[in-house]
């Protein structure tokens, strides 16, 4: 739930409040992300990987604190860590200014320190450069028409011309962690869609596009290869452009990816019943978002599937066996954010007296008057 609640202190208020109900009830959280907010930190938990803190350069050329995760020969890497919009504020996002740079030097480190798998989670970037400043910090180099070196920000990708390479490990193997299947190019693509976003003009998104279509030709003639439809190529400005390039790097169906990693079907087998959630239940969410590949999960097992969100819309009911919208009545949006914690709690316990009550778990007189 962005901007109020986390996987984590999502899934310890439904805790909370079934627990309350009943402690006949039985929980397993697994907290679940898609390459989006909050994926590195997943991972991180799921490999037991140990934080690496670096300075690096911020998406607006600022140095920032930034951190990553190593475990064993894997490297844990959030970009919206490095080049997020978390990172600066919306007033200076620009971008034909911002750069991936600080992506690049994390890469950079962990590859110093031997790791040859590299899990790379790219949601929540503030940049549209084609991942130029990324293999910029890695030791690439490029030049325009009159052969002067430029640097790696979305502005530059129109003016860029020539690429001298940098040595990257044969060994290296990356998975780009995504929540987004977009192409680089068109109305669907990195600049229309994401420029917006970020603090694009109109005509920024026809300079970004341009750019991006400059860059991705550019790579073609270089490796032979068109990146142009590939789908996610146009998730965080293009940023694995490059790395499908020069690196042994593909583009990962995020919540898949991580489900995967979690052995979540192990989880489903064990369950009963499984609950989701999310911000904004939606057509968005179907678009295998991290509920929705949740619920293809709990689906193929044969498990009811629940999902309670801030606001919910009935088109994405039909992959959940019920949909719970938090509020009641009406209310502000920033007021429903800052009572997140208890607006799921309340939902749940009602979710739980229900589940409760069909299956027995306990008599009634035993959760009354639990909930306060």
């Amino acid at each position: 739930m962005k901007g109020s609640l986390n996987a984590f202190d999502f899934s310890d208020a439904i805790e909370k409040a079934f627990q309350t109900c009943s402690d006949n009830f039985e929980i397993r959280k697994i907290p679940v992300a898609d390459g989006g907010d909050f994926t590195g930190q997943i991972l991180k938990n799921k490999l037991n990987a140990q934080i690496v803190k670096q300075e690096v350069i911020g998406p607006v050329g600022k140095k920032i604190k930034s951190q990553y995760a190593i475990s064993g020969n894997i490297a844990i890497i959030e970009m919206a860590d490095a080049s997020g919009m978390k990172q600066c504020n919306t007033s200076d996002l620009n971008p034909l200014h911002a750069t991936s740079y600080g992506t690049g030097q994390l890469l950079k480190d962990a590859l110093q320190k031997g790791c040859t798998q590299i899990f790379m989670a790219i949601g929540g970037s503030a940049t549209v450069d084609g991942g130029l400043g990324m293999m910029e910090a890695l030791g690439f180099r490029f030049f325009n028409k009159n052969n002067e070196t430029i640097k790696g920000n979305g502005a530059s990708l129109t003016n860029l011309y020539r690429i001298e390479p940098a040595a990257i490990p044969q060994n290296l193997s990356i998975k780009i962690i995504s929540d987004v299947d977009n192409p680089l190019l068109g109305k669907d693509g990195a600049a229309s869609v994401f420029g917006p976003q970020k603090g694009a003009t109109s005509e920024m998104v026809k300079i970004l596009e341009n750019g991006l279509e400059n860059w991705a030709k550019l790579l073609q003639q270089e490796t032979g290869k068109d990146f142009r439809n590939i789908k996610g190529a146009g998730a965080a400005g293009g940023m694995a452009l490059p790395l499908m390039a020069f690196a042994n790097a593909e583009i990962v169906p995020g919540a898949d990816f991580v489900l995967q990693q979690l052995n979540f079907d192990t989880h489903i087998k064990w369950a009963d019943i499984v609950l989701t959630g999310e911000g904004k239940i939606d057509s968005q969410t179907l678009n295998n978002k991290a509920p929705f590949a949740v619920a293809k999960a709990a689906k193929a097992n044969n498990k009811p599937i629940f999902a309670i969100g801030g606001k919910t819309e009935i088109k994405a009911s039909r992959v959940f066996d019920g949909i719970f919208s938090l509020t009641n009545g009406p209310v502000s949006l920033e007021e429903a954010m800052s009572n997140s914690a208890e607006l799921v709690y309340s939902t749940a316990f009602e979710l739980a007296k229900t589940i409760e009550k069909l299956t027995n778990i306990q008599t009634p007189q035993q959760c009354k008057n639990k909930k306060n």
